[in-house]
């Protein structure tokens, strides 16, 4: 079995820590603005002097080619470099762009060009970082007794940052400049980037239950290990009373073959003796 809501609801300090990790990582995933940002591409490319249709589709195109391509290069770093460098360079080279972005647009002349690189490399930081890296960690921070619910809220978390990041967006853009808000978002990544350091445990290599022994060490709280012990024995049980139950019904299946074949023996020497 799996411990209840009210893990969640009612932590004890572990899991507490554990919870404020997996889903403050995904939170932050979306209070980089990454998906204001994919949203509202086509206006930000109007402000930086892009207008045509035509060039802003191939602009997008490219955009979104960088993207995958920095997907795939994560995908192999993650498991050689290991999370929390990957996640540090991420946040770091996030915050860089944005940076350009925001003295791309100070002042009355933007370079379109500045802007579509700032852009790309925003993109590419965001893949090889946090992009992947929220999901990633947050599958191998949760242990099993909490993994199916923390996952859940998690997820909420995350569609809720989008949302309020979506929603407000533009009216953050025209209150405080688009200048002023990209420079914001910075600020928000070189904050991420800090609450990585300081709370997010390397998780390369390590099991759920290192995790777990990690997490009642760094809080003091062992209640946590007793639980996950007492969900892995019960799981043990429930396999091995499987086993047998499995090997009950074979054995039967093999004793009903038996009588069956038996039963056919009478029959075939009461035929030959008529013959």
């Amino acid at each position: 079995s799996v411990a209840g809501w009210d893990v969640i609801l009612y932590p004890s300090p572990a899991y507490r820590r554990m919870l404020f990790v997996g889903i403050g990582l995904a939170l932050s995933q979306q209070l980089v603005g990454i998906d204001a940002i994919q949203y509202f591409l086509t206006f930000i490319l109007d402000e930086n002097g892009i207008t045509g249709r035509r060039t802003q589709g191939l602009v997008l195109i490219g955009l979104g080619f960088v993207k995958v391509i920095f997907l795939f290069v994560s995908a192999k770093l993650f498991d050689t470099k290991g999370r929390r460098p990957l996640l540090l360079l991420g946040q770091f080279g996030c915050a860089f762009a944005l940076v350009l972005l925001s003295v791309n647009f100070f002042g009355d002349k933007e370079s379109a060009i500045l802007g579509v690189a700032a852009l790309a490399m925003y993109l590419a930081f965001f893949s090889i970082g946090i992009g992947p890296g929220a999901w990633l960690v947050a599958s191998e921070v949760f242990t099993t007794s909490i993994r199916a619910k923390a996952m859940s809220v998690a997820t909420f978390a995350n569609r809720l940052g989008a949302t309020v990041m979506a929603s407000t967006f533009l009216s953050f853009a025209s209150a405080i400049s688009w200048s002023g808000f990209f420079l914001m978002l910075a600020v928000v990544c070189l904050a991420v980037a800090f609450f990585v350091h300081l709370f997010l445990p390397e998780t390369k290599g390590r099991s759920l239950e290192d995790m777990a022994r990690y997490f009642a060490e760094v809080t003091g709280d062992k209640s946590i290990l007793e639980l996950e012990q007492r969900i892995a024995t019960e799981q043990g049980t429930s396999v091995e009373m499987m086993g047998q139950s499995s090997s009950s019904s074979q054995q039967q299946q093999q004793q009903q073959q038996s009588d069956a074949a038996a039963s056919r023996l009478p029959e075939a020497s009461v035929s030959g003796t008529m013959l």
